[in-house]
């Protein structure tokens, strides 16, 4: 931009643009396009787009046939090609990119014989922001380029080498406004790097608010800063749910599932919500949705079959009723069960006046219910004290398991209880 624009922000910007333009009795928009962005080929788009998001003011009255062409024009933008055959720029072929990423996602997402599914997403989600950021700064004339010490483009087998994609995501929406936005991309890139190569169909279940929250975002910014012309909302439908709406043992069946996750992945989200934890009632970080079945009024067609109400635009009494209804996951932390199973009975035996073998704890794991018997769902332990590693197939125990064993086998009768035969003094 010219430099008179410098200190101005962007409503004070669109403001002197509009009183400049005066509806066309001033200078044209593709001088004012051509002056303050370098733009030569909008032919008055971006200023009309420009002032209509900053200043909410219509700068365009289309006529029927524009209306038509209008339509016409957006089909061929969604499918990469412009209306006028020229070339397209590097940023709107990372937009287009982006967008096809971003359909790709979802179309994994939705897809019920897919079983890659988070980490296929992850994949393409990452691959989508990436784009649709380097479209945004490549756009604006801003910094896209890893530059060395001397402020010289890095290459990489001889080309420009791209910034990573939380610096591009970063630099492209920065400010308070958009923290919900970063966390919620930094999410999704740790999770790719965690997932990597590796297969875990009970992870889906564990990240659908960041999924669905990062996806809004990213179709707000397409609608925001390209135009509803490269949204992506009028290629999807309101996919079709089965879990939940009857079974009252989902819940519970979805939390033994979590159980079964990788330590590592487990971990990584534990440190994700404590991290986040001010975040949690961002809808730009995590968005938790209520399905209400609702009857129709009559039995005509409905015109949509699925209604979506944001968070601030509920009654009270409706609000309160979800909070009371609704089943949050709270993150407690806690040790981590880190224990083999000699560990703890080389500790309890140590602590107790009677002699504790292997064969001992496995009667008393079970006994008390710590870890389920042999012919049963092995992830279904007690989280405070026991927890199986689908990887290593092996369970593992915390510190808490022995205090609960001391407790229990210290005495004769509880040793009895416990494993069922009497105790023997330990020699």
């Amino acid at each position: 931009m010219e430099d008179e624009t410098e200190g101005e922000d962007d409503v004070e910007l669109a403001t002197r643009l509009l009183a400049e333009w005066d509806e066309g009795r001033g200078t044209s928009k593709s001088e004012i396009e051509r002056r303050e962005w370098g733009d030569g080929g909008a032919h008055g788009r971006r200023f009309d787009r420009f002032i209509r998001q900053t200043l909410g003011v219509a700068t365009t009255k289309p006529s029927r046939q524009t209306d038509r062409l209008g339509d016409l024009e957006a089909q061929l933008r969604q499918l990469g090609h412009t209306p006028d055959g020229r070339v397209l720029d590097e940023w709107e072929h990372q937009l287009d990119h982006g967008r096809h990423a971003a359909l790709g996602a979802l179309r994994a997402w939705n897809d019920p014989a897919a079983t890659f599914r988070t980490e296929t997403f992850a994949l393409l989600f990452v691959t989508a922001w990436n784009s649709v950021a380097l479209a945004l700064l490549q756009q604006a004339g801003e910094q896209w380029r890893d530059l060395d010490e001397s402020g010289n483009p890095r290459l990489v087998n001889g080309r420009e080498r791209v910034l990573e994609t939380v610096e591009l995501v970063a630099s492209a929406f920065g400010g308070d406004r958009h923290v919900g936005l970063r966390r919620n991309v930094e999410f999704w890139i740790g999770l790719r790097n965690q997932v990597a190569h590796r297969h875990l169909p009970t992870l889906d279940v564990a990240i659908i608010p960041q999924a669905q929250a990062g996806l809004l975002n990213l179709e707000g910014v397409l609608e925001e800063r390209f135009g509803s012309d490269f949204t992506l909302g009028s290629a999807l439908s309101v996919p079709l749910q089965l879990t939940g709406f009857r079974d009252p043992g989902v819940l519970s069946s979805v939390k033994r599932l979590q159980a079964s996750l990788p330590l590592d992945v487990q971990s990584y989200l534990d440190d994700q919500a404590s991290r986040n934890a001010a975040l949690i009632d961002d809808p730009a970080y995590m968005l938790r949705v209520t399905f209400i079945p609702t009857v129709p009024a009559s039995g005509r067609g409905p015109d949509a079959v699925a209604h979506f109400v944001k968070p601030g635009e509920v009654t009270e009494d409706l609000a309160q009723a979800l909070k009371e209804y609704t089943v949050v996951t709270k993150v407690v932390k806690a040790e981590r069960p880190n224990l083999i199973a000699t560990q703890v009975v080389d500790a309890v035996s140590d602590r107790i006046p009677y002699r504790f073998t292997m064969r001992m704890h496995t009667v008393a794991a079970r006994k008390l219910k710590a870890r389920p018997a042999a012919d049963e769902d092995q992830t279904a332990t007690d989280a405070r004290y026991c927890e199986y590693v689908t990887s290593v197939k092996r369970h593992l125990y915390s510190q808490a398991w022995i205090d609960r064993l001391v407790d229990e086998l210290s005495t004769e009768d509880g040793f009895r209880r416990a494993i069922n035969e009497a105790p023997e003094p330990r020699g």
